[in-house]
Formats: C-alpha cells, structure tokens, sequence
C-alpha cells in the first residue's frame, strides 16, 4: 500500500505510516469504499446499465482519484456511448497517474491508430454540433439531416439518438421517435433520458383509452363503489391524529428527497443535450501540454549543448591532469544520464565519483562552478534513492545493519534530509546501540526543531538514555 501522505510503500497490515506516521486506518475505508463502488460499476457495465455504471465509477474515483482502473472503465464507457473525447480525457488522466503497465495505452492507440475511424468520430462531432445549433434556429428538417449523418459515422452516439427522437417527438413522428430510443436503449438500458422520451411517447395513448372508456365519461369513475352502512357512533380521534402525523411525514419526505432530487433531475435533464465545445478546449489544452513538454525538451537539449561546450573549452594545467580526471568521468556520465528520459536516470556513479572530488584544490573556477551545478542536481536525487532502498527494503524488514549504510549515504548526500537521520537512530537504537542512537536523536532535536518528527525522537531520546 502507498502512503498518501509521503509516498512510501508500506505493508497492508501497518495502521501507521513508518515515514511519516499518518494513521492509515480511514484512508483503507475510502480504497475499500471506492473498490466497492467499481465493483458496482462493473457489474452494472457487464448487463448494460452505462448510466448506472458512470454514476458508481465517478463515486469511485471521488473516492480515489488514483483508482486507475475505475477511470480507465469510465473510459470505455464513455466510449461506448459516443463520447469519444471524455473517454480520451480519462484515458490520458489515467496514463498521468500510472504510466507504467496501464492498459488505457492500449485503448488510446486503437483509436489514434486507425486514422479513418478517428477523422469519422471527429466529423461525427462537428456534426453533431451543427445540428445542435440548427435546432435552436428552428430548422429542425436540416437538423434531423445533419444528425441522421452523425449516427451513421457513430452508432453509438447516444446524445445523437436522444436530440432525433426529441425532433420527431416535436414533428409528431412517434413511430420513427420510437425507432431511434429503441437503438438508445440496446446501447444503455437504463439511460433516464431514453426512459422518459419513451414515456412521453406512450402517455397520450393511455390518455386515449381512459378517454375512450363509456363508464368513465358517465360517472368520471371506472366502477360503483358500494356504500357500507356502518356508520361510527362517535368520530374516530385516532384517525385524525394518524392522518396529521402522515401530513407532517409527508412534507418532510417531499423537503428531504423528493424536491432535491427533481432539482437534480432537472439540472441533468438541462445537461442531456450539450455542446461539444468543452472537450475541444480540453483537448486544445493538451496540445498545450504537448507543446510545452517540446518546449522544455529543446531547452534540455541546449542544456546539454552548454556543458559540453563548458566541458570542452575547459582548461586543465598538464601537471594536475589526474586530479580533474574524476570531474571529466562525472561529467560525461551526467551527460550520458541527462539525455535519457527523466524515469530512466540512474545518478547514482555520477554522485560517486562527484564525492571523490575536493573543489578547494580546483585551480580552474570554471571547475568548481561545474562541480556546484552537478552536485545541485545530482545529489538530491541520489539521497532519495538510497533512503528509500535503506528504509523501505531494509529498515522495514529488520536488517538494521543494511540500512544504517544506505541512510548514512543518504545523509552524507543531502544533509537535511531528516527522515534519514531519524532513521539512522532508529537503526542504532534497534541494534542497542544508545550511544550513537543518541547522537542521531539529538541532531533531529537541535537541527530539525520544526519537524514532525521532534516528539518521536523526544520519547526515544528518554529511553536510550535511561
């Protein structure tokens, strides 16, 4: 499990986060609440009810915006139903959160790989939106055109289906209205709008048949009800009493549920039918991104032109070549490491070899300025690795000896990290030895007053000292 706090990786059985101490008891009832939630949306998924199926998965991922595999469902549902942008965005949120071993890869290359299906499903939109306006203007004939187009280039745009059956409605065509829910209802069969398109549909005739029903236009009731002669002597105060207590009931039913959810249900009927303009500015945004990312790739690459550059015209003095021999190994190491993808860069010989040197003996203030600017970058990162490999694979597994090693580098690399002096006295304390465990409490304590970590290694102190 990782600990949304910090980060680290930590056994399911922990109740504390041993980095960062944050009680992991109510962030497992939110991962479980939301694996519950796409469990739902999955079973929901598999017998067609989509509408359903969205509703459990976003409940999901409010949850856990990290569950990867709720949103990539979301995506293929979204996809399912014509919504070919909203599954793309959720694809590529996914692919941000997880970008290793996802398979929402997979679903983006099949549909940016097959150029002609993606022009259909773009034209499908800009249709879609032509129609859409065109119906507002009140050409409801060029409109129903335009979108008979769109659901031959996707079939499964349900939107599409919904606006040509509301035009029909509108032309009094309920048979071809009907036709066209039938096809929105194969692709979601609990889709409310389909559901109420339909009832609207139907409800006239039934308003036909009372019409047409001869007991009821004589009596205005289906049937003669027979009177009963018994009659109370006195009148029933219990009736009256349960009567106002099913009033009272009754308006705090409709004040709590009813009204909220027509409110509701009358924001997402406005919502049914939208413009596709948000998408498309979503999607202009990550061009955005994209060029951005180019961006900073190009001043990347003139990064490393500059070191090199800096590198090259560098002069040695002949008599002291050894002694910049381990700055010219670094350097072309950061440079080998520096044009790899930023996931893939492993600094740890470059630190190595930068420990090795001494800039005070640098004749060449080039040299030393270089050695700085290495340094900045590199130790850093490699102070990280070492404590992550000293805490999560040692430390947490009882082999004290081992970590001491990987978090005094870590240290030794970047000082102020207090988790790996916290650590180290852990470690020592663990292993019995107090002296130096003390050491390390007290440097957490004086240096490092401000950090969470103070009132562990108050307590700790008291013991190894007693």
């Amino acid at each position: 499990m990782i600990c949304p706090n910090c980060g680290s990786s930590m056994s399911d059985k922990k109740k504390r986060c041993e980095r960062c101490g944050t009680d992991m008891t109510i962030y497992r009832r939110i991962y479980r609440a939301s694996n519950q939630y796409y469990n739902n949306g999955l079973a929901r998924a598999k017998v067609r009810d989509l509408s359903g199926a969205v509703t459990a998965l976003k409940s999901s991922l409010e949850l856990n915006k990290l569950n990867t595999s709720a949103r990539n469902l979301l995506g293929l549902i979204y996809y399912e139903m014509g919504e070919t942008v909203a599954a793309l965005s959720e694809w590529v949120i996914s692919k941000h959160f997880q970008p290793e071993k996802n398979d929402a890869d997979e679903y983006i290359n099949k549909v940016q790989l097959n150029p002609t299906k993606l022009d259909a499903l773009n034209q499908a939109i800009k249709r879609y939106n032509t129609a859409l306006t065109l119906a507002k203007q009140g050409s409801d004939d060029l409109s129903i055109i335009q979108l008979k187009k769109v659901v031959t280039l996707n079939p499964h745009f349900l939107r599409a289906f919904h606006l040509l059956a509301l035009l029909h409605i509108k032309s009094g065509e309920k048979d071809k209205a009907r036709k066209y829910l039938a096809k929105a209802l194969k692709i979601d069969v609990s889709n409310t709008t389909t559901l109420r398109y339909l009832k609207e549909i139907e409800l006239p005739d039934a308003q036909g048949k009372d019409d047409s029903n001869p007991e009821a236009e004589g009596t205005g009731i289906g049937a003669i009800m027979p009177i009963s002669s018994y009659r109370e002597d006195k009148p029933n105060i219990m009736a009256f009493v349960n009567l106002v207590i099913g009033v009272v009931i009754g308006l705090a039913v409709m004040a709590i549920l009813v009204i909220p959810t027509l409110k509701n249900k009358l924001s997402s009927d406005n919502s049914d039918v939208v413009d596709y303009g948000t998408e498309l500015a979503q999607m202009e945004e990550n061009d955005k991104t994209i060029a951005s990312l180019q961006s900073d790739k190009a001043e990347l690459e003139q990064k490393i032109d500059q070191l090199q550059t800096q590198i090259d015209t560098m002069v040695i003095p002949e008599d002291k070549t050894k002694q910049y021999n381990p700055l010219l190994q670094a350097s072309q190491l950061y440079l080998t490491e520096l044009a790899k993808p930023e996931k893939d860069r492993d600094y740890i010989q470059v630190a190595d070899l930068l420990a090795t040197i001494d800039e005070t003996k640098l004749d060449n203030e080039d040299a030393k300025v270089l050695v700085t600017s290495i340094r900045s970058t590199v130790y850093p990162s490699v102070a990280e690795i070492h404590y992550k490999k000293g805490h999560d694979e040692f430390y947490s597994k009882g082999k004290y000896e081992e970590a001491l090693k990987e978090l005094e580098k870590a240290m030794n690399f970047d000082p102020t990290d207090v988790d790996a002096i916290y650590f180290m006295a852990r470690s020592y304390h663990r292993l019995g030895d107090n002296e130096n465990a003390a050491i390390y409490y007290n440097i957490v304590l004086t240096d490092f007053s401000d950090s969470s970590r103070v009132s562990y290694a108050k307590g700790f102190l008291k013991q190894v000292q007693e």
